[in-house]
This record gives C-alpha cells, structure tokens and sequence, in this order.
C-alpha cells in the first residue's frame, strides 16, 4: 500500500514527465514568466520606510504614542542640528545664518526652532535666570561699569588691555570693584594671549565674562530642531533635506576663519543612517550572497552547465517572488527587503537536492530523462513537505502584531514556493534539454558527508555529549536577555548615534526623554508635582516652566542696572588697530600682573607672548599683533547690545510666549504636554526601565521613545513565542501528514528543537543579546532545520546507517547546509549592528542544525537500528 509520500512522488513525477515532453514550450513559457514578472515587480513593487508602522496600531502603547504624535505634530519625526563652535558669539552666528538659509525653503524645512532665538528672548532672556544668579549679574557689571567707561574713550585691543592692567594693579592705586570685576577677564587674556604666540587667537569670550562669569560659562553649542520633508517611497526618505543642509554648512563654513562642526542627528538622521546601511548591506549581501552560493554550487555539482542552469532557476524563483510581493503587498520594508537573500539561499536547496541525486542515478547508469523521473520520484514528497515545513516558519509571522516581520513572513513563505516550483518545472526542463549529454562517472563530490562516518562509529559518545551540551544550554537560558533599545542595533559610529550619545551624556537628548500628554492644565500641573518627586527625574517641563517667576523683582533689578549702565553704555567707536600701542600696553600687563600672585598664569603667558614677538621678524610681528586686536575685540559690540535689549525685559505670561516654543508644550484640543527628563542615561536599558516604572506610578499612559522601545521589545518577545508555538505545532502536523508516524516524526522535530535550545545558549556563551533583528533567526531556523531531517529520515527508509553517508542525500544535506550558511553569513559582515547580529544567528542556528543533522541524528538512528538487531538476535 503506497502512502502519501510516495503518491506526492509519483504525482511530481507524472508532471516532470508532461514537461519533458515539450520541454522546449515549457522553457520559452517558464523564462517569459519570468521576465513579465520582473517587469511587473519594476513598475509595482515599491519601498515603504516607515518604521513607525512596523508595529500593530491596535496596541495600547501605540495609541497612547499616536495620541502625542498627533497632538503635538511639531515634535513628530524631528531633526537635529547640533552646532559645536569655538565660542558662544561665534555659534550664534552661524546658527542665525543657518536659519536663514532653511527658511528659504520652506517646503523642505518646516517647523524650525532654535531655543533662545529672536526677539522675544533677546529682550527677556535675562528674566529665566534665578533671582540670586541675576543679582550677582547686576553686581558685576555695576563693578565693571567704570571699565566699561574707559572702553567708550577708546575701543581697540590695547585699550582692553589697559582696562586689564588697570584692574590687575596693586590695590592702593585700584579699586576693589574693578579689580573683583576683572578676575574673570584676565583668566579669560590668559587663553587669549597664550594662543596669539600662533597668530590663530580665538576671540575673547565677551558673552561668557558679561552674561554669566567665569563660575558658569555659556556653551558654544547650539540646536536647531526642524522638520525636514520625508519620501517613503524611497529607501531614504530625508535625502533631499539631510543633503541640503550639508551642502548649506559646507558652504557657510567655506566662508569662516574657523569652520564650524554641524553634525545631525535625532530619529530622522539615524533612520537615515540605518536605512543606508541596510540598503547597501542588501546590495552588497544580495552580490555576496549569488557568489557564494554559486561557488558552493559548484563545488557540490562539478558541472559549468549544472550551475548556469541552476543560477537561471534560482533567479526565476526570485522572480516570481517579486512579482507577489508587488501584486499582494506592493511595497518592501526594512525587514521584508532581505526576501531576496532568504530565497536565495532556501531555492538553492532544492536545486542541489534535484541535482545531486540527478547526478547520482546519471553514475549508475541511468539516461538522462529517467534519471529526472526518478530523482522527482525519489526526492518529490520530501521536496514538498521541506516547502511546506520551511514556509511554515515564515508564515508563523503572519499572526503577530509585528507587522514588518509578517510581512516578511508573507512574501518569504510564498517564495518558497515559488523556488520549490522552479526547482521542480524550469530545473528539470533546462537540464535535459542542455546538459542531458553530461555524463557523471562518480556522484560523489568534493562535499563528501562521509567525513561525519567517524562520528557515527561512536554513536553513544555523541549523544552523551549531546545530552551535556543541551543541559548545559538549558541552564544557561536564565541569563538569555533581550536588548530594547533600537539605537543599539545602529553603527555605534556613525555620526548620528555617536551625537545622540553624546548629548545624553550632557542630558541634552530630548529623543530620549519621556512624554506625559495631559487634558487639560490642571492635569499637567498636577503631574508635575508629583513628577518632580521622584529620584529617576531631573527635571520636569511644561508650559508654565517656560514662564520665569518673580518677574516684577527681577525686572526691579534690571531697572537699577539700567540707571547704573548710563543710556549708551553700548555704544563704542572701534578705533584703528595700533600696534605699537598694542605692544605697550602688553608690557604693562606684564608689569601690572607680575604684582599679583592670582595672576601668575597670565604674566607667563605674557612673558612667552613678548619673547616670540620680539624673536619674530618685524612683518610677523605685525600680523600677530593685528590677529591679537581683533581677538581682543571681536564681539564685545554685540554682546553689550544684547545686554542693552535685555534690559528693556518686561513682565510676561504664557500666553505672550513665541508660538514657536509654545506650540511645543500646547497641543491641538487644548492638550498640553509634560516633558519629563530622567536623571540617568536611558541608552542604557536598565536605567530605562527604572524611570518608566517610577513614572507610570504616576502616568500610567506616559510614552515616549524609551517607552515606546520597552513596550515594542515586549511585543516582539510575544510575537516570537507564539511565532516559535506555530512554526513547530505546524510544522509537527504537517511532517505527519506526510509520513503517517509518529516515531519518525519526532526523529525530526526532537533534534530541531534541541538545536534551537543549543542556539540560544550559544547566544549567552558569546554575549548576544537577542535584539529586534536577530530574533527573527529562531523561527526560521525551525523551517530550514526541519528539511534535513525530512530528507535523513525519508532515505533511512531505503538505506542503513551505514549506507547513508555515501548517498547524494546527505551530500545534498551537507551541500545545501553550506549554501544557506554562505548565503546567511554575510549579513554577518554588514555594517549595521541588527543585520550583522541576524547573520550570525543565522549562521550559527543552522551549523548547530546541520550538526544535529549530520552527527546527532544519525547517531540516534544507528543505536536505534544496533538495538532492533540486538533484539532480532536475542
């Protein structure tokens, strides 16, 4: 009685049969297929980037993000223009420029904000300090007010030179207000001086020593946050706005003594980056890959004609593929892109399984068209059940809320197929119409599984390895761990993470803070009560944060200010550069400071500075003298004037705030938002973790990237147990289906599922988190692993132990293993962190699959068979 295995074989056969006998209209009718198909993929399959919708829009967390996303659009998908000059002036400078430039082009950049920018903070800026910091403000410049004055007689460098020698003299002939008052600004001519020895001096740092003192300097760092235009049909969608403000830097730099660093960052620029990465990594994995599997394929075949053949049946496959892609999905995201790699390397397996037992009934003697109709025969049913089996695994994504991944599962799965298909009707048709006059004098080839015989010698010592090694992986499955920040799969290189970091090392990265949206005022305030509670904050914003208190005494402070300062205390008249002045003036700092043990580091330097003008020759002397006055000048007109419209400041409320600012913190329907930032470094998990649970004690719906990465890392993890439930309950069902028994159907679950046990240990052994990307491996693996058991058990039934390490099966095993480590492996290679991790869990699950295969399989059956021989004896 024939069971259903063999009646799949004879159906396949009977169909090979029909093909062959008009192989010449089924080739024309196959490969036209397939060019339509890639026409049809070219004009209909398009790319879709955003990775915002790889999830589930159902879930809660996803709502709760939308919700932020939607009431608060400005903040939605931001870009970060990080601004690093040498000083405060110097930032604000090309920070104003580059502002001007992006509004220029509005359709592009939208939403631009630069804190602290305009005319609104110019005149009210001075308001946001403490009452105690202002106080010590106004009681500097009041003590500086009479230098200021010498500045107003004259304004060159050797006059700000003589108001330093001035302060700096002994205290019988100088005030103790100009003295207090120019501790800082010697400090500040230290550096100065020092660095004109080079002709190159950065400008003083006028808005450091008027604004805040030498005890808090101002950062010469400054943010830009914009919305930059976004094309998701295009593998990078900020291309057109990232390039453009490069160009913009590069071109405002050309013109800058100095250049200026600009770097981006934020969720745009590092999707950007990723995408790039990913891209090119498919470009390049996809070239590698065709190279590897088609040099294992030659290998394995020995046959220039058997692998053209085969190249042609494998690209039809990937063809057909396309074309569903196109015709059921119509786009590619980032995970679903890596199809083309994925089928690639499944097709191949069922081109070499065809091929090589082809080549072994061609060496026994067999003709050509037999040969194909019993290579179909033979290894059909288990073709059919490993397409069925391995399908499963991808089509195990479907049901999760991971919509990327089912995705990918979707066009994947079906690609199986569609490679089975080609393997089964193009494969045949190509190889008895152009290499039936191959002749093979052995099957064996280069690949020979006969180099695992030893090990099937053995066959208790294997599986007493085996039983410590799973042990072992069991044990280990308490430290398995899996990393929820997204940014860590990212080149930890490239511009973009590298900024990021860097600013949350500052506490600067508002990406990374966590979001509260309140319905209404009293709510908001509320919240950030009893936010500003908690130890894992540092600080809480909102609206009324943005609003200073004790506006009416601060402003009574600026008044008198006001009245001390004089009506044109910013008013000075640059005189011409005077270099012998200049170098007068320098000796009597020298003079003035060697009196003086708190400025022992400046006389030094003026020391130095005397010495290489003196050594220099009289031209250089002269430029370095130039470099010198403008240094010490630079700057001061402005920042005095700044200082003259912040003295004008008047009371304000929320309501008079720049809509640019408020727009940020009052949302549509009269929602406003809590910004809540943590007090550690949330790129780290643990310390994530532990300001999400602190804060959803008091908002439970708080969300926010960090929130948004827990969360999804915790769907993932669901969807793969389930993914793992339904590729092995599937994958079990259908293996008996086939083989109508139960003991050979656990002879090929049993060891694939030790093998992923194995392969998660191994994970810990080598310190790899499971991540977002690599997680994908685990149910895959079940549907690539499972297809060599099916074909070791399916020949067992003709074969003994002994005989089946020489059979074109289990070199086909070993064959299409390789093909699929080559063809999986280079992802290892790939620059972005989640890809390379996914090849080397690919690669090592399927080395540990083949081993289970190869090794602990066989070794299984041969003391099973040793046993039944045992027991027929006895």
């Amino acid at each position: 009685m024939s069971t259903l295995a063999d009646r799949i074989g004879d159906h396949l056969a009977h169909a090979v049969a029909a093909i062959l006998r008009r192989r010449k209209l089924a080739i024309v009718a196959l490969l036209a297929a397939a060019a339509l198909s890639v026409w049809y993929a070219a004009r209909n399959l398009g790319v879709n980037t955003d990775t915002t919708n790889m999830m589930s829009a159902t879930l809660p967390w996803r709502q709760n993000f939308s919700e932020y996303r939607e009431a608060f659009p400005v903040r939605d998908r931001n870009l970060l223009v990080v601004i690093d000059a040498k000083t405060p002036a110097r930032a604000d400078e090309f920070a104003a420029k580059l502002l001007a430039e992006l509004r220029r082009e509005p359709d592009v950049y939208r939403s631009l904000f630069l804190q602290g920018e305009g005319e609104f903070f110019a005149r009210n800026g001075l308001l946001y300090l403490p009452r105690a910091q202002l106080e010590q403000l106004a009681d500097r410049l009041t003590a500086a007010q009479p230098l200021f004055g010498l500045l107003q007689a004259r304004f060159d460098g050797a006059a700000v030179l003589d108001v330093a020698a001035r302060a700096l003299a002994p205290p019988a002939t100088a005030s103790a207000g100009d003295a207090g008052a120019a501790v800082p600004l010697y400090a500040e001519l230290a550096r100065v001086l020092d660095q004109a020895r080079t002709g190159a001096p950065e400008p003083l740092a006028w808005g450091n020593l008027i604004s805040t003192g030498a005890a808090q300097q101002q950062s010469a760092r400054r943010l830009i946050v914009l919305q930059p235009a976004v094309d998701f049909g295009k593998i990078q969608p900020a291309t057109a706005a990232i390039n453009g403000i490069r160009a913009l830097a590069q071109r405002l730099n050309a013109a800058e003594s100095e250049p200026v660093t600009v770097r981006l960052s934020g969720s745009v620029a590092m999707e950007h980056e990723e995408l790039a990465s990913v891209s090119a990594s498919a470009g390049i994995g996809g070239l590698a890959t065709l190279l590897l599997v088609c040099g294992v394929l030659y290998v394995a075949l020995r046959s220039w004609r058997l692998l053209a053949i085969s190249v042609v049946a494998l690209f039809a496959g990937l063809a057909y593929t396309a074309a569903f892609a196109a015709a059921t999905v119509g786009h590619l995201n980032l995970l679903s892109i890596l199809f083309v790699v994925l089928n690639v390397g499944l097709g191949s397996d069922y081109v070499i399984h065809v091929l090589l037992r082809y080549r072994e009934l061609v060496a026994q003697g067999h003709a050509a068209e037999p040969a194909l109709l019993s290579t179909m025969r033979g290894v059909g049913s288990s073709l059919v059940l490993a397409a069925f089996t391995t399908a499963a695994g991808f089509y195990a994504f479907i049901p999760t809320q991971f919509k990327g991944v089912a995705e990918l599962g979707w066009i994947a799965g079906t690609g199986v197929f569609f490679g089975f298909l080609s393997a089964a009707t193009l494969l045949p048709a190509l190889v008895a119409q152009f290499a039936s006059s191959l002749h093979a004098q052995s099957a064996r080839t280069v690949l020979d599984a006969r180099i695992f015989v030893p090990f099937n010698r053995h066959p208790r010592a294997v599986l007493a390895v085996t039983t410590v090694v799973v042990v072992a992986s069991g044990v280990a499955l308490r430290w398995v761990t899996f990393d929820s920040n997204p940014i860590h799969l990212r080149d930890p290189k490239s511009e973009a993470v590298r900024t990021l970091l860097e600013l949350a090392a500052n506490g600067d990265a508002q990406l990374l803070n966590l979001e509260a949206v309140a319905p209404d005022h009293a709510t908001a305030t509320a919240w950030a009560a009893r936010l500003r509670g908690l130890p894992e904050v540092r600080n809480v914003i909102t609206i009324d944060s943005l609003v200073p208190k004790d506006q009416a005494d601060k402003i009574a402070v600026l008044d008198d200010l006001k009245l001390v300062m004089g009506p044109s205390f910013a008013h000075l008249n640059r005189a011409p550069t005077d270099p012998e002045r200049l170098a007068a003036s320098l000796a009597a700092v020298e003079q003035a400071s060697a009196e003086q043990r708190e400025a022992e580091p400046l006389h030094a330097v003026v020391v130095r500075l005397r010495a290489a003008l003196a050594a220099a020759s009289p031209a250089d002397a002269l430029r370095q003298l130039a470099a010198l006055d403008a240094a010490l000048t630079e700057g001061l007109q402005a920042e005095l004037a700044r200082l003259a419209s912040s003295l004008e400041a008047r009371s304000f409320g929320r309501d008079e705030l720049p809509e640019a600012l408020a727009s940020r913190f009052v949302g549509t329907q009269g929602r406003e938002l809590v910004e809540i930032v943590p007090a550690e470094d949330v790129s780290d998990n643990a310390a994530a973790r532990r300001l999400i649970a602190a804060v959803r004690g008091v908002v439970a719906k708080a969300t926010g990237p960090p929130v948004v990465y827990q969360e999804a890392s915790g769907t993932v993890v669901r969807a793969f147990e389930l993914a793992l439930l339904y590729a092995f309950s599937m994958v079990s069902v259908m293996i008996f289906v086939v083989l109508r028994r139960w003991r050979e159907t656990l002879l090929v679950v049993v060891p694939i599922a030790l093998s992923k046990l194995v392969t998660a240990g191994f994970a810990v052994a080598i310190s790899m988190p499971f991540n977002y990307a690599n997680i994908i491996a685990l149910p895959m693996l079940v549907g690539f692993g499972v297809d060599s058991g099916i074909h070791v058990v399916h020949r067992m039934r003709t074969d003994t132990a002994e005989q089946l390490f020489d059979t074109s099966t289990m070199r086909a095993v070993l064959a299409s293993g390789l093909t699929i480590v080559a063809s999986f492996g280079n992802l290892a290679f790939s620059s972005h962190v989640g890809t390379a991790s996914m090849g080397v869990m690919l690669a090592v699950g399927l080395c540990i699959s083949m081993a289970f295969t190869l090794i602990v399989l066989p070794a299984w059956l041969k003391m099973r068979a040793d046993r039944t021989l045992s027991a027929a004896r006895a």
